[in-house]
C-alpha cells in the first residue's frame, strides 16, 4: 500500500534508493537556499528547465531540473512522495526498475515540456498568438522532482490496476491513474504557476505507464 510502505527485508530502510534520493534532494535544496536565495546568485537559470535553456542548447537541463524546487512546500511534498510511494515501489520492483521508471519519466516529461517551449520560439510570426501562449505556459523556468514521482504513480497504478492504492484512498489503481491523467491535462490547459512543470507531469505519467507495460509486480 502506498500509505503503508513496507521496509526492506533486512530492515535497513536507510539503504534504499528512495531514501538515498531524498538525501540527495535535501542537499541540493539546502545548497539552493544558500546560493540562489541568500547569496542571490541565479545559478538556477542554468540548471532549471526553461525555453531559453533549450533554445541555447542547455540539454543538461533535461536532467538537472529535478534537483531544484520553487519553495519549501514543493520540496516537502516531493520528499513525502518518495517516502511513501518511492519506498513502496522499490519494495515491489527493486531499486533498478525504480530508477529506470523514475528517471525515464523525468527525461520524457522534460522533453515534452522543452519541445513545447521551443515551439514558442520556432513557430512563424503569422502564428504569434499561438507562440505567445506556448512561451507564457512552458518557456519559464520550471523545476521539481515531482515529474519522476508521476512516473512512479502511473507505473504503480498500471501494475496494480485492480488493487486499492491506499487504506486512506480506497480507489483502484486504474481509476487513480485516470484521475491523475485527467488532473494533469486540466492543469496543462488552465493557466497556473509557470515554474510548475505541468506538461512535464503529463509526460511523466505517460512515460511511467509505458515503462510498466508488459511487466508484472515483482523485483527485477
Amino acid at each position: 500500500m502506498i500509505m503503508d510502505a513496507p521496509q526492506r527485508k533486512d530492515g535497513s530502510w536507510w539503504r534504499s534508493l528512495s531514501v538515498v534520493w531524498m538525501l540527495v534532494l535535501t542537499v541540493c535544496f539546502a545548497a539552493e537556499q544558500v546560493v540562489v536565495v541568500h547569496l542571490e546568485k541565479p545559478y538556477d537559470a542554468y540548471f532549471a528547465l526553461s525555453g531559453y535553456g533549450m533554445k541555447s542548447g542547455h540539454l543538461w537541463e533535461l536532467f538537472t531540473y529535478q534537483f531544484f524546487h520553487t519553495g519549501w512546500i514543493q520540496f516537502a511534498v516531493n520528499l513525502a512522495g518518495l517516502w511513501f510511494l518511492g519506498r513502496t515501489c522499490e519494495a515491489q520492483w527493486g531499486s533498478r526498475r525504480l530508477l529506470v521508471i523514475y528517471q525515464g519519466a523525468v527525461l520524457a516529461g522534460a522533453i515534452l515540456q522543452g519541445l513545447a517551449a521551443l515551439g514558442g520560439f520556432w513557430i512563424p510570426e503569422s502564428l504569434e498568438s499561438v507562440a505567445s501562449v506556448l512561451r507564457d505556459r512552458f518557456a519559464e523556468m520550471a523545476s521539481g522532482s515531482s515529474v519522476g514521482l508521476c512516473g512512479l504513480l502511473a507505473a504503480y497504478c498500471g501494475m496494480n490496476s485492480n488493487t486499492p492504492i491506499s487504506p486512506l484512498a480506497p480507489l483502484k489503481g486504474k481509476y487513480a491513474l485516470w484521475l491523475a491523467l485527467g488532473l494533469a491535462v486540466l492543469f496543462v490547459l488552465i493557466p497556473s504557476t509557470p515554474r510548475l512543470p505541468h506538461l512535464a507531469h503529463l509526460g511523466g505519467l505517460l512515460a511511467g505507464l509505458l515503462l510498466c507495460r508488459g511487466r508484472t509486480p515483482g523485483k527485477a
